[in-house]
């Protein structure tokens, strides 16, 4: 199964090619995920949780219709709204329990990256910075469960003999 997107609109031009396989991008992507899990997914600096957030996006929109086919329970379901709905710029549920803040800020000619809590008012901690950009992101916790459900489709696709 060849994944036939235009990747270029698609925003991934960084992290896939249109001769891609779905197989090689599940492969590509437990890799990341399971150096992640291994590190901590909250021990990931900003850099490497954000390229671990798109390359779950991507994998989501690739697998959109086999997530759709399988049951999911009512965690592995809120998840994958979560996911989802992110990915095309819309917020669900909570957003202090679905959500932390990916901030960028400045001093000087310095830049400094943050993931933090949502709720959390971050213009104190970071006195003598200027925040220059900040955008939701998926939370930690939800990592766990969205790679769950991506297992499962590629087990369904017997791209992992388990």
């Amino acid at each position: 199964m060849d994944s036939n997107i235009d990747f270029e609109n698609f925003g991934f031009t960084e992290l896939s090619t249109k001769s891609s396989t779905i197989s090689s991008e599940i492969l590509r992507y437990f890799t990341t995920y399971c150096e992640g899990k291994k590190k901590g997914f909250d021990k990931l600096n900003p850099k490497e949780y954000t390229n671990l957030v798109f390359l779950t996006l991507m994998l989501i929109k690739l697998l959109k219709e086999e997530i759709n086919d399988i049951n999911l329970n009512e965690e592995q379901k809120r998840t994958f709204l979560v996911f989802q709905r992110y990915g095309y710029h819309e917020l669900t549920g909570e957003y202090e329990k679905n959500y932390l803040k990916y901030s960028i800020w400045r001093k000087a000619d310095f830049l400094k990256y943050s993931i933090d809590k949502y709720d959390i008012f971050l213009e104190e901690k970071n006195s003598g910075w200027k925040k220059i950009y900040a955008i939701p992101i998926p939370n930690y916790r939800h990592m766990d469960t969205i790679g769950a459900v991506i297992l499962r489709v590629a087990n369904k696709l017997g791209i992992f003999d388990f």
